[in-house]
């Protein structure tokens, strides 16, 4: 099938996923803040959590979940960019392949607008996509991550395109896709071997090479 875009995730489709380690030290870098040292299962909260797993943990300490969430939106941040820079986080091998490709491309993901953004500029990605989103450093960002639709169909108005596919790879992929009225392809990567699809995709691929021969 032609499409007129194409858009992906970046974590885990683009990029290597973020180590857990990585996620919990900036959990912690944001609690040191408040002068706080959560439990393991405090930030485990915080790490896998939702709002109102997070809202918890912060009145266990007495500290205003909003504020503390924009520490940690920071901390998280940076602790990604760093991850990039120590060759902790890098782009799978066949990124290249999407050179390939005609249509107008954007990446959105579920990661933090800066460290989205300094994906596409540490890897020389500029010339590749049209667009990058991320989420905005505020609960309500955070209340906009997939499987909710917001920053993908921005994205989608941005290109200026009708018939759209979104790569990804998790169930949250694909129901965002779904409620943006668009197509998904969804990347088996090495990480997501024994992944259970909650819902079928339009396509599930092993690599992006196969998502630029879908295209």
């Amino acid at each position: 099938m032609s499409y007129d875009a194409v858009i992906f995730d970046d974590d885990g489709v683009l990029a290597v996923p973020t180590a857990t380690d990585v996620r919990r030290r900036a959990v912690r870098t944001a609690f040191a803040e408040f002068s706080v040292e959560p439990t393991t299962e405090g930030v485990d909260s915080v790490v896998h959590g939702s709002i109102a797993r997070i809202r918890r943990v912060c009145d266990v300490h007495g500290i205003d979940h909003e504020e503390f969430w924009k520490r940690h939106e920071a901390a998280a941040a940076a602790a990604q960019i760093e991850a990039m820079e120590r060759g902790r986080k890098t782009l799978y091998d066949d990124v290249s392949a999407l050179s390939g490709l005609d249509q107008p491309m954007a990446v959105v993901g579920d990661t933090q607008r800066e460290a989205v953004e300094h994906l596409v500029d540490r890897f020389g990605l500029e010339d590749l996509f049209e667009a990058a989103y991320g989420r905005e450093p505020s609960v309500e960002g955070f209340r906009r991550r997939k499987p909710s639709p917001h920053y993908l169909a921005r994205a989608v108005e941005e290109l200026g395109a009708e018939n759209v596919l979104y790569v990804g790879d998790s169930n949250v992929d694909v129901l965002a896709a779904s409620r943006a009225g668009v197509d998904s392809a969804f990347v088996r990567r090495p990480h997501r071997a024994n992944y259970e699809l909650a819902a079928d995709p339009t396509y599930e691929v092993r690599s992006l090479r196969d998502v630029v021969s879908l295209c």
